[in-house]
């Protein structure tokens, strides 16, 4: 049965793309068809996560201009899910309609295991198509309080359009001293369960700049086996953590 999941949060900044991309890549590993669909129109840089140009392909910009079918936009990754990118250029905005996104997506869905949805920030019309759209939500937040506060905002909501939660992913978590909020106050202010922590790391900004999934640059990072993680308990199953050859020989003499 295929779900669709909206990666969704009211602030902007959070990592909902970096989610989305490593979310795709250890699931389509994991033997999931993934689709992962930038429906930030205004804002879209799902393609520039995955060094995927979309200056000369068919975007979501053309299907929502009723111009193509969707399956027409839709391309292959290298890392071997499904996407259908966003234009980056103000001209193509032009006569897009999001409000035809849910029917264009509904025409295609059952095709998948999983599409994940990486979402505008905010509740205007943009974001909000896009979650009406969703089967699910993973709502993501900082561990900061007016981030926490922006994502009460979702979960309410869902709550109030009967849209389940899949849980909160807290991203960019710090050492504890430095960190302003707990992940079980996150949880008490919020309601919901704290799905995933993923701790702030370097090479979670290395693979950015460097175009790939962290998960699939630095597997070995604690940002990589969070994310890794928490593509294993949306679907259920247990992670088993592969130990390194180093990792071995210690635990071998300890």
């Amino acid at each position: 049965m295929s779900r669709v999941i909206g990666v969704a949060s009211v602030k902007g900044g959070v990592g909902k793309t970096t989610i989305v991309t490593n979310l795709a890549t250890t699931l389509s590993k994991m033997g999931y068809k993934v689709l992962a669909i930038d429906t930030n129109i205004t804002g879209a840089n799902l393609g520039l996560h995955l060094g995927v140009s979309s200056r000369n392909i068919l975007t979501i910009h053309d299907v929502l201009k009723n111009s193509i079918d969707i399956k027409e936009a839709i391309y292959k990754h290298q890392l071997g899910f499904h996407v259908l990118l966003g234009g980056i250029y103000l001209e193509d905005l032009n006569n897009t309609k999001m409000s035809v996104f849910k029917e264009k997506l509904n025409s295609i869905k059952k095709e998948y295991d999983i599409v994940l949805l990486d979402c505008a920030a905010g509740l205007g019309d943009e974001a909000l198509n896009a979650i009406n759209s969703s089967d699910e939500l993973l709502v993501v937040t900082n561990p900061e309080l007016p981030s926490v506060a922006d994502a009460y905002k979702v979960v309410e909501y869902a709550q109030n359009n009967w849209l389940p939660i899949s849980g909160i992913v807290v991203n960019k978590s710090k050492d504890g001293k430095y960190q302003d909020i707990n992940l079980k106050d996150v949880e008490e202010i919020l309601g919901k369960k704290v799905l995933q922590s993923i701790p702030e790391e370097k090479e979670v900004e290395h693979s950015v700049n460097l175009k790939k999934p962290v998960v699939n640059m630095f597997p070995n990072a604690k940002s990589s086996v969070s994310l890794q993680k928490l593509a294993y308990k949306l679907v259920g199953k247990e992670y088993k953590e592969e130990k390194t050859f180093i990792q071995k020989i210690l635990g071998f003499f300890s």
